[in-house]
């Protein structure tokens, strides 16, 4: 059943954020925590979309439980509005996926583009999605959209020696910059683009004779943008970065000894996660893992040895979750690397889920993507104190 609408879970949801919010500040002071949402950690009792993780009692809920299918929004992306008023994913609608959006206070879930949505990208701040429709850049506002109101309107259409696009779509961390990836000659020669949205203006970056994939601009410092080379697989040099005032991409990190380097994402101004795969005996016996590396040297620590699939690091830089081919999630704590199990058992019969588990903005749950129930939709696990965790 598609759901535009769906409602019953709001106070369970907003109860487990406010929960989540007091548990995880362990190592916080009261007053902290008391600043952490106090007006939602209202206890209520279990719904039928939230059960205790059988391993670990983490708790967990089921965000959209009467969709067909959702999927969570890419790590790499911004996925709240301000306040974590709004959580964009995207659904099935009408036998498509499309973007949807999950109201917090409510629970309630409404498609925002019923067809033709391509790569998109939210703007945090402005509450503004920005979308792909064949060869057109649109915008809506999303709560406006949401509630019914509004219409989106074209912001400019690709350049002429597009020949497709490629690789998505971000959000410069001024706000004034649309960056996309595009094919301009198919299998051959591909850039990365810049659009003034002010001017509605397109520029060429940079040109790259390999596919890009993965654009994500610097969440903190404008001009720039972290891409890969896309190949489905692994690269013989996966991540790249430009400063899109000398155009010159060079590589973020550096592979050696014929690494698999996947599943990059920013982590704050400086430093990128990532994880490198052991994908035989000879790799098993040299780093791999969670890893993640700073922006001026390229130089990687690796933070848990083990094989990790995605990758995310909290937003206050003392954490990341990681999830493994099984689909179970760990949290790692930064200072000491030592891992804990936070759920598991996301991984359904005869489904290929990819959980790709992010932080909640306020670093108090993950989101991701579950087939534990028979279907793919999109969950939260509240961070219990981290004590109370199992190790792997």
């Amino acid at each position: 059943m598609d759901s535009d609408e769906m409602r019953g879970m709001g106070l369970s949801l907003k109860s487990m954020f406010g929960l989540a919010a007091i548990m995880w500040a362990a190592a916080a002071t009261a007053q902290q925590v008391a600043d952490v949402r106090r007006e939602e950690a209202v206890q209520a009792s279990p719904s039928a979309n939230q059960y205790r993780d059988e391993v670990t009692a983490a708790q967990v809920t089921d965000l959209t439980p009467d969709m067909t299918r959702a999927v969570v929004t890419y790590q790499t992306h911004p996925m709240w509005t301000v306040g974590m008023d709004y959580l964009l994913f995207e659904g099935e609608h009408d036998g498509d996926m499309a973007p949807h959006a999950l109201h917090v206070a409510s629970g309630e879930v409404r498609c925002l583009v019923a067809s033709g949505a391509g790569g998109c990208v939210l703007g945090s701040e402005s509450g503004r999605l920005y979308y792909l429709s064949c060869r057109e850049l649109r915008t809506l506002d999303l709560p406006a959209a949401f509630h019914g109101d509004g219409e989106p309107s074209v912001i400019a259409e690709l350049p002429a020696e597009v020949s497709t696009a490629a690789g998505g779509v971000s959000l410069d961390a001024g706000g004034g910059v649309l960056y996309a990836g595009a094919a301009l000659e198919e299998d051959k020669r591909w850039a990365l683009l810049a659009l003034d949205l002010i001017k509605r203006h397109w520029r060429t970056v940079t040109g790259l004779d390999f596919r890009i994939g993965h654009v994500q601009a610097n969440p903190v410092v404008p001009g720039v943008v972290m891409f890969c080379h896309e190949t489905g697989g692994d690269a013989p040099q996966r991540m790249w970065v430009v400063d899109t005032k000398d155009a010159s991409p060079r590589p973020f990190y550096k592979e050696t000894y014929d690494e698999w380097v996947t599943h990059e994402a920013w982590w704050g101004a400086d430093r990128a996660v990532f994880t490198i795969w052991p994908y035989d005996d000879e790799h098993r016996r040299k780093p791999y893992g969670a890893v993640s590396a700073d922006l001026a040297t390229g130089t990687p620590t690796v933070h848990a040895q083990f094989p990790a699939w995605h990758i995310h690091g909290s937003p206050d830089g003392k954490w990341l979750v990681a999830d493994d081919m099984a689909r179970n999630l760990g949290l790692i704590r930064r200072e000491d690397g030592e891992r804990r199990l936070l759920t598991q058992g996301h991984l359904g019969q005869g489904f290929e889920t990819h959980t790709h588990p992010s932080f909640t903005p306020d670093g108090a749950g993950v989101v991701f993507s579950s087939s534990r129930n028979g279907a793919e939709h999109v969950f939260l696990a509240a961070i219990p104190q981290w004590t109370s965790l199992p190790l792997p």
